[in-house]
This record gives C-alpha cells, structure tokens and sequence, in this order.
C-alpha cells in the first residue's frame, strides 16, 4: 500500500477525478466483547428516557440500532487538541491567536481552545498592541473575509477553515466557513445497561451546614435540613441511587471524510492557481494532521469509561464510481507530510502566521475573567 505524498495529494486536488479521503475505523471496547462504555449523557426531554444519543442507521442494507459515541464537534476538538500538543511539543508549526490574561488568575486561550476559532468572542473583546483586535488590519481582514477570499483565514487559522467556523457574534455580514473535514464514531447494536452509584464518607460525616461553598458553618444533625445537607458540599454519606449505566455494543465505527469539493470551493481572491492548490494541499495535509494525532493510533480513549481499541482502519482516496485507492499515513509520516506542505505553501508565497498572534483581554472582558475564575461559585453563579 502507497504511503500518501504531498505530491500524490496535490494531483488529487487538482484533478477532478477524485471527490474525498475516506477514513473508516472499526474498534472493540477496551474491556473486549461485552464491556461496557459510556457514551456522552445529554439532558433528558419528556419524551425521551435514555440521556445518550441513540439512533438507527442503515448498515449493510440493514436497520440497526447505535449509540453515538463522539459526534462531529467533539471529534473535531480532539484533532485540535492533538496539533496543539505537537506544537506545544514543538513537532510542527500552526498559525493561532493566543489570549493570554494575567490578572487574579493565569488563562490562556488559543484559536485551538475557542469555541468559534478564529471568529470567536474572545478575540472581539480583546487588544493587540493596545488596540481592539476588530480595529486592527487583521481584524478588519478576517471580518471581512469569505469562501472567495479565505486569505486571511488562513494566515491565522487553518483550523477555521478545516474544521468549520462562523463570524456569529460581530454586526453586520456574518462569514460562514463549512467543514471540510468530519468524524465521528457510533457503537452498533447498543443494550442500555444500568447502576446505582452512592459514595462512601470515610469519617461518615452527619449533620447539617448553613451558608454556600466553603463559606458554612455546621450545626447539629436536629437542625438538619433539606437545604442543609453536609453531602451538598462534598461531605457525609450519599446513599446508592439511580445512574446512567452506559451500554454494550457489538463493535464501533468511525466514519471520517476529508471533502476535495469542499477544499476546492474555498479560493484565495488573487491568488494564483499555483498558490491555491498550494494552500489547499496544506490544509488538507493540516486536517490528515489532526485526524492522525488524536485518532490515528492503536485506540481512542473518549471519556471515562469508554476506550475503543482499534482491529482495522483504512484510509482511501474515492473518486466517481465509487472507485477507492488506498494509501497508508502513520503519525509520523502526517506529520513529515504536513511540514513539507507547510513548506511548500510558504515557497509559493501563500501567507502563513508562524508565529502565534498575541493578545491581551479588554477591560470588561479581564475582569469577567477574574470572576468566572475566582468568584463565580462562592456567588452562586
């Protein structure tokens, strides 16, 4: 099987052949058949009585139950998280905003952390130099870019324009970037099982509390109230009870897509063709990146409770007809790749962001930080 090459993916993009890499993962629970895992909980409607996501799906021509075990949001920020680490690690370079806040409390957020990426709020309610970040040449850029002309994009985050993102929370034109690249993993056939789940007290703590967070006084256990239970805030006995038991599967898939139409829909205003496909050739390379990093290994450890160990993966390139051409990318080699398109896009003059962009948060938006961090609990908030 061919190991993917930048120059494999550049044909690919530029041909119209080929429509999409498609990346499909079968898996088994970490604790073999049987084993239970937790797909994450939702709040619960009248209608519903299950607080996990469960469907039916066609497979193999057949109607079969599933349990959704990560969804496409979710899975997009694990392949964020993972290109954040390698380059905390330093293994590759990636364009970010970073807001960093010094106040009451130390935080940081990336354009890998926000929730809108490079269109987020955090970036509208902060400086650059002293200067509101939507004031600035760079601001007023990424506002106004769009699907004909994603430059500024980019430069700044590839990841907005890789993994989706929305000018939502800005006046006036509101850019919309769709995904270019999605997963997400369902378990097949799932039976809901069910627990009870308490907690133990090692001193078994009785009695009863006034006052909120670490701000309470004890009082006796004749004065105990229903507002003053001692186990609202971490102490005394909490008595077995009803809670979601997770389900058993008969196995796991990932289904992932990297869409070329979707790349090739995203221009460059005055770039050239050259210098688009280059552009192109890196994002694609950035997003077989991400999926590699965080997905691409012997398992998949989703929350608590629910690892997925790996039997088979494939990775295919499909064209009209349904045609496939496999390929194989370990990790290392998606990361060999995407510094060589990251190269190769900077030599044709594409403009990247090497270094991360600094800022510093407004006034209002420092002190929101410092009482979120700090405050919020002990209020009531």
């Amino acid at each position: 099987m061919a190991q993917l090459t930048l120059d494999s993916l550049s044909a690919k993009l530029k041909g119209g052949d080929f429509a999409l890499v498609r990346i499909n993962t079968t898996y088994q629970p970490a604790g073999g058949p049987g084993a239970k895992v937790f797909p994450p909980t939702f709040p619960l409607t009248r209608e519903e009585s299950s607080p996990y996501l469960l469907e039916e799906r066609i497979s193999n021509g057949a109607i079969r139950k599933a349990a959704v075990l990560d969804q496409v949001p979710s899975q997009a920020n694990r392949g964020e998280e993972a290109v954040a680490a390698a380059q905390g690690a330093g293994l590759v370079k990636v364009p970010m905003l970073r807001l960093t806040h010094d106040g009451a409390e130390h935080a940081v957020i990336t354009s890998f952390t926000a929730p809108h990426r490079v269109f987020d709020a955090y970036w509208r309610d902060s400086l650059i130099d002293g200067e509101k970040f939507d004031k600035t040449a760079m601001g007023k850029a990424l506002q106004a870019a769009s699907l004909a002309d994603a430059r500024a994009v980019l430069e700044h985050d590839p990841g907005s324009l890789t993994f989706g993102s929305w000018n939502s929370h800005r006046k006036g034109r509101q850019a919309k970037f769709p995904r270019v690249y999605q997963s997400e993993i369902v378990g097949w056939d799932p039976v809901v099982g069910s627990r009870k789940a308490g907690r133990m007290d090692p001193l078994n703590l009785v009695g009863s509390r006034s006052g909120e967070g670490d701000e309470w006084s004890y009082s006796s256990a004749s004065q105990k109230t229903a507002k003053g239970k001692l186990s609202e805030i971490g102490h005394g006995n909490i008595a077995p009870n009803e809670a979601h038991g997770g389900v058993t599967i008969s196995g796991a898939t990932r289904f992932a897509t990297l869409s070329l139409a979707g790349l090739r829909r995203i221009a460059f205003g005055s770039a050239t063709a050259e210098q688009g496909t280059a552009a192109r050739a890196y994002l694609a390379a950035f997003a077989l990146l991400a999926d590699r990093l965080a997905l691409g290994g012997a398992s998949v450890w989703l929350r608590s409770g629910c690892e997925l160990v790996v039997e088979e993966e494939t990775l295919e390139w499909v064209g009209r007809g349904g045609v496939v051409e496999q390929f194989s990318l370990t990790q290392d080699e998606a990361i060999a790749l995407y510094r060589e398109a990251l190269d190769a896009a900077v030599a044709a003059g594409v403009a990247l962001a090497l270094e991360p962009v600094e800022l510093t948060p407004s006034s209002a938006l420092s002190k929101a930080i410092d009482f979120s961090l700090t405050k919020a609990e002990s209020a009531g908030e």
